[in-house]
């Protein structure tokens, strides 16, 4: 690690080299009439109160959640686009609330944005306290991203997506001609065949939908805890509903030393990890191993191989019975104990304990490596469930923030100043490179920037459209990771300003986004929809079958040779053990795994031939542009 800070270092720029802030007259996004407009958009679409399913499509929406749906990225002719636009289910998760939650809070902390009403938040706490895993016994803080159900048969609890379940149990009722009318009334008739694959799949959907609790969801939690734990003074009644349902936050950091990730352990449950995890880790993997250091990292799934098998047949089961690492659930990790421990939510000392500081100084290090490398052109791999690098690096960003804020007064305890020069320099380094080389101009004072959905599309004529359909979010979260690694925020003033060494173009590209995202945010132009959460599946590049594996297993134990050519029987788990030198690696790699060779190249997550079930939030949209607005607006007016 320590070379690589060096690396980092040597990048970072310095005060002789850059420009400090340029003056500017008044921009029209320096009013905060959209930023109240946004704001009253966010709370109306608040659920006021529960709705019941209504068949066939009047879709159960649960009290005090925002709304989020499930779509699917259809891509290609204009009957795709038509399909990826009209075809959506409601989903209840507390994923998409607990986010623009964050995002409300945080626009009224650092940038005097509108106070979210407690009443607004009462019901948006409620909800997410339902979230508590039920299959523990005990008062916990181990969150799952959909609400549980009671099984009778298992005699267990199972994440129970509703109205997801309900979307394919219509086939069941509804009869195949009148479905083939409803497609054809809207002009949909030639998806049939891809309507028929979704359903030959359907099993396999409905076993993914029962997954265990998982550290995402369980840190996004603690992490608006730590934020409101801040925020005590201003939301008195909304901490202390928080803390009334977390009063066990040690069973989240046992949870974490339990199932962590470490492939240099002789613990067969912890020691495997997805084939498709391995292929783009295995680098950092060996560099570590290179220099005598032991590897822990945070995991997805609070869950190990053992609990796994027997989970399956009780219908609670990681996708695929296999754990992975995905950068952003780590990066949410990584931010959820940063902010416990610098607001005192948890004991300042909680770091210090051996196997919690190696998971935390292990996985900030392996982020950084990976935004240092520019994700390896591998985003379907490293961002498993989350395909926006924007959203990812404003989730790093938020943790060099608050560190740097603590900073000010105190001195940071001896983890955090271990990873702190890492997460600055990578931020302030490769992570701002690779946003400003995307950003797109229109005309000479605006910026937008774009990530993929809805500009895979053709015209009837099979020439190229841009729709343009996250470019609203992306944007935001572009000004959002940029203001976020370039301004200081002084907690005592309650004064946000740029770095003394930020370079002119940060600042220019900054002021240019929020120009443009002042202009369209409400505007209509564009759609707020975003891709903020999806499946590990996005394509044949993201199959784990198609890597190499060289743990093949039956779920009761019995081995599969890994070098056969056509897929065992399912159920079956397919992972990658321990480590394995790259020039075995490497060889692997050349060859076939059940007959399909490795993925080696990402091209594009707007593939016609293929499609992939996605989450949007428009709310989220607006919450994060909201937030980015009034940020930018501080520094840039």
């Amino acid at each position: 690690m320590l070379s690589l800070l060096a690396r980092m270092a040597e990048a970072a720029p310095s005060p002789e080299d850059t420009v400090v802030s340029m003056v500017r007259e008044k921009d029209p996004f320096c009013s905060a009439e959209v930023i109240t407009q946004l704001a009253k958009k966010i709370e109306e679409l608040q659920v006021k109160r529960d709705r019941p399913y209504v068949f066939p499509i009047i879709w159960e929406q649960d009290r005090g959640l925002y709304p989020s749906e499930v779509r699917v990225n259809f891509v290609g002719s204009p009957v795709m686009s038509t399909a990826r636009d009209l075809l959506s289910v409601f989903d209840n998760n507390m994923f998409a609330s607990a986010w623009i939650t964050i995002a409300l809070l945080e626009g009224h902390h650092y940038a005097s944005a509108p106070r979210p009403g407690d009443q607004q938040l009462a019901l948006t706490l409620d909800a997410i306290a339902e979230y508590h895993d039920k299959n523990r016994n005990y008062s916990n803080s181990v969150m799952t991203f959909w609400p549980q159900a009671f099984n009778d048969t298992f005699q267990n609890w199972q994440s129970m997506p509703e109205n997801l379940l309900k979307a394919f149990g219509l086939f069941d009722v509804v009869p195949a001609k009148v479905v083939e009318e409803i497609m054809k009334l809207l002009g949909l008739e030639s998806l049939e065949h891809f309507m028929e694959s979704i359903l030959s799949m359907e099993d396999s959907f409905k076993r993914a939908f029962h997954i265990p609790p998982d550290f995402d969801d369980t840190f996004v939690n603690i992490g608006l805890g730590a934020l409101l734990t801040e925020l005590a003074s201003d939301f008195p009644d909304a901490a202390s509903r928080w803390r009334s349902g977390n009063s066990n936050l040690s069973s989240a950091l046992e949870a974490l030393r339990q199932y962590a990730y470490r492939p240099f352990s002789n613990d067969s449950n912890v020691n495997s990890i997805d084939p498709r995890t391995y292929y783009y880790i295995r680098h950092f993997l060996s560099e570590a191993h290179g220099r005598g250091e032991d590897i822990a990292l945070v995991p997805t799934w609070v869950q190990n191989l053992q609990d796994a098998k027997d989970g399956y047949k009780r219908g609670v089961a990681m996708p695929f019975e296999i754990n992975n690492v995905d950068v952003t659930v780590s990066a949410n990790v990584v931010n959820g104990l940063t902010t416990a421990v610098l607001s005192g939510l948890l004991p300042a000392d909680s770091l210090d304990e051996p196997l919690l500081k190696q998971v935390y100084v292990n996985t900030t290090a392996m982020i950084v490596a990976q935004i240092s490398d520019h994700l390896q052109e591998r985003p379907d791999l490293e961002l498993t469930y989350y395909p926006s690098a924007f959203e990812f690096y404003w989730f790093v960003a938020r943790t060099l923030s608050v560190m740097e804020t603590a900073m000010l007064n105190r001195t940071l305890p001896p983890a955090m100043q271990e990873v702190y020069p890492l997460l600055k320099a990578a931020l302030e380094t490769s992570m701002t490179q690779d946003v400003i080389a995307k950003a797109q101009q229109e005309g000479e004072e605006m910026i937008f920037f774009d990530d993929f959905l809805g500009d895979g599309d053709v015209d009837s004529h099979n020439r190229s459209v841009v729709h343009a359909e996250d470019r609203l979010f992306t944007t935001a979260m572009a000004i959002n990771a940029l203001v976020t690694t370039w301004t200081t925020f002084d907690a005592a003033k309650r004064t946000v300003s740029w770095k003394q060494y930020v370079t002119a173009e940060v600042q220019d590209v900054v002021h240019k986004s929020a120009r443009w995202l002042n202009a369209n945010i409400l505007k209509g132009t564009y759609k707020p929809n975003n891709v903020f959460f999806s499946g590990s599946f996005k394509g044949n590049s993201t199959i784990p079958f198609f890597y190499p594996c060289n743990r093949v297993e039956y779920l009761n134990g019995t081995r599969i040779d890994p070098r056969q050519q056509s897929l065992p029987t399912p159920p079956f788990i397919c992972s990658m053990q321990g480590l394995v030198p790259e020039t075995d690696y490497q060889a692997m790699i050349d060859q076939k795994h059940f007959g399909f060779n490795t993925p080696t190249h990402f091209t594009t997550f707007n593939d016609p031939n293929s499609y992939f079930p996605f989450w949007s939030s428009p709310a989220y949209t607006y919450a994060t542009s909201m937030l980015a607005l009034a940020r930018a607006g501080l520094v840039a007016c």
